[in-house]
C-alpha cells in the first residue's frame, strides 16, 4: 500500500514511515487531528525539558538545601523527566493506532502518574526547606 500526498507526483511506500508499528495499521487519519497528536506529543517534550532545567536549578549551591537533599531533588526530576518522556511517546502511539484503527483514545493515566511524581518531589522540596530552617 502506498500513500500519495496531493502536490507530490510519487506516492511513498507506507513500508518506509516509521515507526512501523504504527504506521502499518489501519487507514491514515485526518491530517489535523494527526497533527493535533504530535503537538500533544511535543507538549510532553517541552514539559520533559522543563523539568530537567529544574533540576538544574535545583542543583544550584545558591539555595539552602543541603548538599544531599539538592542532588537528591535533581535525580528525582531527572527521573521523572524521563518518565514524561516515555509516557508522551506511548501516548502518541496509543492515540495515532486508535485513530488508524477506529478504537478509543487513550485514558489519562499516564500524565496523573507524572503531575503525582512532580507533586511529590515538590513536598518533598518543601519538607527540606523546613526542615533546615
Amino acid at each position: 500500500m502506498t500513500v500519495a500526498a496531493p502536490d507530490h507526483p510519487e506516492a511513498i511506500p507506507r513500508t518506509r514511515r516509521r515507526p512501523h508499528r504504527v504506521y502499518g495499521v489501519g487507514q491514515d487519519p485526518e491530517p489535523r487531528d494527526s497533527l493535533a497528536n504530535e503537538r500533544t506529543f511535543l507538549a510532553w517534550v517541552r514539559t520533559s525539558l522543563a523539568l530537567v532545567a529544574g533540576a538544574v536549578a535545583v542543583s544550584s549551591p545558591a539555595l539552602e538545601f543541603s548538599l544531599t537533599a539538592r542532588l537528591l531533588l535533581s535525580l528525582g526530576l531527572v527521573l521523572v523527566a524521563g518518565v514524561a518522556l516515555g509516557v508522551g511517546w506511548h501516548r502518541w502511539t496509543r492515540t495515532e493506532i486508535a485513530m488508524r484503527t477506529g478504537g478509543p483514545p487513550p485514558g489519562f493515566t499516564g500524565g496523573m502518574v507524572v503531575l503525582g511524581a512532580v507533586g511529590l518531589l515538590m513536598a518533598g522540596a518543601l519538607a527540606s526547606a523546613l526542615v533546615h530552617h
